[in-house]
């Protein structure tokens, strides 16, 4: 699925042309390991609903992390989309199922995630498709662990680092920007699975 929303996602940012078999396998293998996440998350919390839901969230997580690394930037209509299926689903999912904790504790790390993006956006250069990520993103944690939060932000960290990295290594500075799209969904992968 992540392919064919980062192909979608390109479509929509006008880059089409971008696609490539290294993009699609790296989602491919990303999307499947966003799969995993989900089912792993879904076990963990008891909840057999939530694999469906939280597969159309990583997937979506994926596919603009894609398009994020290859055009710096995100596509609004597939993060916008993502962002009500995902909160439809997973709404259904855990009402259906009595679980009212992970409804809320999902809002809340969906608008704790949005916010400090937002701060970011005002005061560190990220852009404001990072933040509508961030809105999505923050929506699978409705059942993050501690430990799970901790390596979800040291993914982040370190992930941004090595990024930051590779463009001072290509002649970049400290001016150049970077996608920061892969980084925030490598944490809440690593947020969510732990």
């Amino acid at each position: 699925m992540s392919p064919l929303l980062a192909h979608a996602g390109l479509a929509h940012l006008g880059r089409r042309h971008e696609a490539s078999a290294l993009l699609w396998l790296t989602s491919a293998l990303a999307g499947g390991l966003a799969g995993a996440v989900a089912v792993a998350t879904s076990d963990r919390a008891d909840v057999w609903q939530l694999a469906p839901a939280l597969t159309v969230w990583g997937s979506s997580l994926v596919a603009a992390a894609a398009c994020d690394a290859v055009t710096q930037r995100i596509p609004t209509p597939l993060v916008r989309q993502a962002t009500v299926l995902s909160s439809l689903l997973l709404g259904v999912a855990l009402v259906a199922h009595g679980d009212w904790r992970g409804l809320v504790l999902s809002g809340v790390c969906s608008i704790a995630a949005g916010l400090t993006m937002t701060m970011c956006w005002r005061y560190a250069g990220a852009g404001f498709g990072d933040v509508r990520l961030a809105f999505l993103g923050g929506l699978g944690l409705g059942h993050v662990t501690h430990e799970g939060l901790q390596l979800g932000l040291a993914t982040v960290a370190v992930t941004t680092a090595v990024l930051a990295a590779v463009a001072l290594a290509r002649g970049g500075s400290r001016k150049t920007m970077i996608p920061y799209g892969p980084a925030l969904v490598a944490g809440f992968l690593v947020a969510a699975a732990v």
